[in-house]
């Protein structure tokens, strides 16, 4: 390959990881059309894409927070690399961790969040919650003392009414009763 094709590769994988602040990089097993196509399709839905690369090209242009993914890039390799800010990070490590359980392909590191990390990094970010499931925790954290209060304080309330309610119920039996008998003694 001239050095001229190899600074344009370089210069566009360059543009799409500065665009990306989070990569994945994968170990890619011989696949057929349909599987790559369907895991391409798994990712764009998750808002991510999957991109084969040429390791050395890539390793030039990987930037100083990044240079520790350059021993990943051995053999057939592929990044998966966000298409924008709002892309769910975590989604596409689970995606991509289920295509590894199918033998698809190799997980090898990555980085996220200004860290790098390594195949049981990246097996964490995939066990680990996304972003709903991470707020919906933090909104039952926060409401649930307020919701148990309410709950007693409306117990306290319920009870008292149950017992009037008894005790109303009660009464206008006892004063049939005594009713009653006060007429037989008549």
């Amino acid at each position: 390959m001239s050095k001229e094709l190899k600074r344009m590769m370089a210069d566009a994988v360059q543009v799409d990881l500065d665009r990306s602040e989070n990569v994945l990089v994968l170990g890619m097993l011989p696949l057929n059309a349909e599987d790559t196509l369907a895991l391409r399709n798994t990712l764009r839905g998750q808002g991510a894409r999957l991109r084969v690369i040429h390791n050395r090209t890539t390793t030039h242009a990987l930037d100083e927070n990044r240079k520790g993914l350059a021993e990943y890039f051995v053999g057939q390799t592929a990044i998966a690399i966000a298409e924008s800010d709002e892309t769910d990070f975590i989604g596409v490590a689970k995606a991509l961790v289920g295509a590894a359980k199918k033998k698809q392909l190799e997980c090898r590191g990555g980085y996220f969040d200004g860290e790098l990390f390594d195949k049981a990094g990246f097996e964490a970010l995939a066990m680990s919650p996304d972003k709903n499931t991470l707020r919906g925790m933090l909104c039952g954290a926060i409401l649930g003392p307020g919701r148990g209060l309410a709950v007693l304080m409306s117990a306290v309330g319920g009870g008292m009414a149950r017992c009037m309610q008894q005790r109303i119920d009660e009464s206008p039996a006892d004063t049939s009763a005594e009713a009653s008998s006060e007429a037989a003694s008549e």
